[in-house]
């Protein structure tokens, strides 16, 4: 089949069923009775939803990523900075520009500190984690030289603040990221602001399990995955939790974030967790 450039980016317009039926699970069964690894875990989805932040650990979250779009601001622009300092987080685009969004939303920009990281994995979702990989880190793909939690911001009706559909497993092997041996990997995403029935994630369920690479290509100076995988075969369901739900997927589901509608910036973030594999 030929696979045309841009197709699989359109996707992300289209509406797409309400993902069911995906937890939140005891932390025991996330690997559906096999040995902790990556291919085994979600079972034949690859899914599984996580317990809810508390709402105060939501909360105090979203103070964390503002903060840090107000740091990335002072170095450009004391104004833009004190703007979004002035307004809630879900009101973000209400007083960004693209031109600034670009600068704020750097790769590097969208990584929290090594101190709200550490905050953060004192909060009640990580001893659940904990219960569920054993002894576990996060991923540093940037190679800071600390464990990373990444945001984004998507505003409402910009195409451009959502990506492509991928594995996030073809990042690690375009870039080279090296896994040890022995190391499994699961990827959690947050919402942390938005409206859920108004922005979300999409994923496949039990795409891990259907064969397929990519092809990469730059639009716009992004650098976008384009699926060598037949369309028809992509069943793709949103995501519609609320804020402070994680949602964690096998690293090989394919997925991509949807066009925020509504009035309200959707911000979510995500992780990589690195555990040790186990073998039956």
């Amino acid at each position: 089949m030929t696979f045309v450039p841009g197709v699989w980016n359109d996707i992300v317009l289209q509406e797409a069923p309400s993902l069911r039926d995906v937890g939140p699970f005891p932390a025991q069964d996330v690997f559906f009775g096999a040995p902790r690894s990556e291919a085994a875990f979600g079972g034949a989805r690859g899914l599984a939803q996580g317990p809810a932040f508390k709402a105060e650990e939501r909360q105090r979250i979203e103070e964390l990523i503002k903060a840090q779009l107000v740091e990335n601001a002072w170095e450009f622009s004391s104004s833009a900075a004190s703007a979004i300092a002035d307004v809630g987080l879900g009101d973000y685009h209400k007083v960004v520009d693209s031109q600034d969004h670009g600068k704020l939303l750097s790769k590097l920009g969208r990584v929290l500190s090594k101190q709200a990281v550490d905050e953060i994995k004192q909060m009640s979702f990580f001893d659940y984690a904990r219960d569920a990989f054993g002894p576990y880190y996060l991923s540093d793909e940037e190679d800071l030289g600390h464990e990373q939690i990444c945001f984004r911001v998507a505003r409402p009706n910009k195409r451009e603040d959502v990506g492509s559909l991928h594995r996030d497993v073809w990042f690690w092997d375009h870039f080279g990221f090296p896994v040890p041996d022995g190391v499994s990997r699961v990827k959690a995403w947050v919402p942390v602001c938005g409206e859920s029935n108004e922005a979300g994630l999409l994923l496949a369920p039990g795409s891990h399990r259907q064969p397929g690479g990519f092809r990469t290509e730059t639009i716009n100076g992004k650098l976008t995955f384009s699926p060598e995988i037949d369309p028809q075969t992509v069943d793709l369901q949103r995501f519609r939790g609320s804020p402070g739900d994680p949602i964690m997927f096998n690293y090989g589901v394919l997925h991509v974030g949807s066009l925020t509608r509504g009035e309200i910036s959707r911000v979510s973030f995500e992780i990589t967790f690195m555990f040790r594999s186990e073998y039956a």
